[in-house]
């Protein structure tokens, strides 16, 4: 993501202090944009990376995980996220994984928090059961994971 600036043909931002003040409304150089391609090239190819990277450094068994809830900006990103997962042996079966953005959408730094709430009240959780949060920040493809453990769960009658 970038702001302040407009991407060239080749590549490169052009700051906003090249351009006359008129420039900067007409050509919304103060907007917030983001190369999409980057995304389409990089998101779910880092994403991946990162989870390998969690699962080894804490030693996860992801298999063995109750539910993953991956937040993803859209469905465009689930088979490929999905897939790219498998083929690097991050095996997380996918009657585990859980997201309501088919219905909820994507409601950026809310959608985890949206998923989490919507699971914790469905009356699925019993105690023990671990939770994989994975919630990035395309914009400069940062991600963040974290794994709940589900303690004093109350049994729906």
């Amino acid at each position: 993501m970038y702001q302040g600036a407009l991407k060239q043909k080749d590549g490169g931002l052009r700051g906003w202090t090249t351009f006359e003040e008129k420039e900067w409304l007409d050509q919304s150089v103060f907007s917030v944009k983001q190369d999409t391609r980057l995304l389409g090239k990089y998101a779910v190819l880092k994403a991946v990376e990162h989870i390998k990277n969690s699962g080894l450094k804490h030693d996860l068994k992801f298999e063995k995980l109750d539910y993953f809830l991956p937040h993803i900006s859209s469905m465009f990103f689930y088979d490929k996220l999905k897939n790219l997962l498998r083929e690097e042996n991050v095996c997380i079966p996918e009657d585990n994984w859980f997201t309501n953005l088919s219905y909820v959408g994507n409601v950026g730094s809310a959608s985890i928090y949206l998923m989490l709430n919507e699971l914790f009240h469905s009356g699925k959780l019993k105690n023990n059961q671990s939770i994989f949060l994975f919630i990035p920040e395309s914009g400069r493809f940062s991600y963040t994971t974290a794994l709940l453990t589900v303690v004093n769960a109350e049994e729906k009658k």
